[in-house]
């Protein structure tokens, strides 16, 4: 009689522990995406589309242009509460930095004027056809998902979460001159730009998105990022960038045993 009192309760714990282990899923996310820093260019450079003291604005061709952009992929792994409709997930993510300064001086010509010597009465400009920047790092994000509306295969979310660099892959600006005997000047020039970036890189963001596909299952996943900053200083040489957007897509595999 004991021996199936004792068998009974051992099959009554294995029961309950698979249902509150069920009320956990976990899910592997691999991921990839767009953010579009928002700011301007740096003030230290210095560039001028015209040389002349009787440049007008109006009655010119030139322009000056700055742009940023980033890509990321990465992997993620979820842990997901059905209870509290709420998942916590961490992982790798790969991010890639590119910006540029660029313009030209007049309709004729592909090239800025760009002072980088001021020496008493002496100003010298070096003429560029752009500033290139480019950062490679991995970075470890943490995010918090939380599913308030679950239809059968549609899914409405909102998302914080938090990235911070762990390795800074590649970290460097470089200058594509007009004149190409002017590439031995590049590290004095980018030197007195001050055109230096911290290699330390960490940011807050928040999304909204939609899930496709039935829980627990495979789903395509897209988002939204809400406006989101930084929260470390000097992350690029070029742009003093005060907040960002983007936008996500992934794809979310589950990772528990079919019922």
């Amino acid at each position: 009689m004991s021996l199936v009192i004792s068998l009974v309760a051992n099959l009554y714990a294995q029961d309950t522990l698979v249902k509150q282990t069920r009320s956990f899923n976990g899910f592997v996310h691999a991921e990839g995406g767009f953010l579009f820093p928002n700011g301007d260019m740096k003030d230290g450079i210095a560039i001028r589309q015209n040389l002349s003291s009787y440049y007008v604005d109006q009655s010119s061709d030139g322009e000056v242009n700055s742009s940023n952009i980033g890509f990321f992929a990465g992997l993620r792994y979820e842990l997901f509460s059905t209870k509290l409709k709420t998942g916590l997930s961490s992982g790798l993510r790969f991010i890639v930095f590119t910006s540029e300064v660029s313009g030209q001086s007049s309709s004729t010509a592909d090239f800025v004027y760009l002072r980088y010597s001021m020496l008493n009465s002496d100003t010298k400009f070096a003429r560029v056809k752009s500033i290139n920047e480019i950062k490679n790092m991995i970075c470890i994000p943490v995010e918090m998902t939380f599913v308030p509306l679950q239809f059968k295969e549609f899914g409405l979310f909102v998302k914080a979460g938090a990235e911070f660099s762990a390795f800074m892959i590649k970290n460097e600006t470089t200058i594509d001159f007009q004149q190409s005997n002017m590439k031995v000047y590049e590290k004095e020039i980018l030197k007195s730009m001050g055109a230096t970036s911290g290699d330390f890189y960490s940011s807050f963001y928040s999304s909204l998105g939609l899930k496709v596909g039935k829980p627990n299952k495979t789903n395509l996943v897209l988002e939204v990022f809400l406006p989101s900053f930084y929260m470390s200083d000097n992350n690029f040489s070029l742009m003093h960038v005060r907040n960002y957007g983007g936008l996500k897509g992934s794809l979310q595999f589950s990772l528990n045993k079919s019922n």
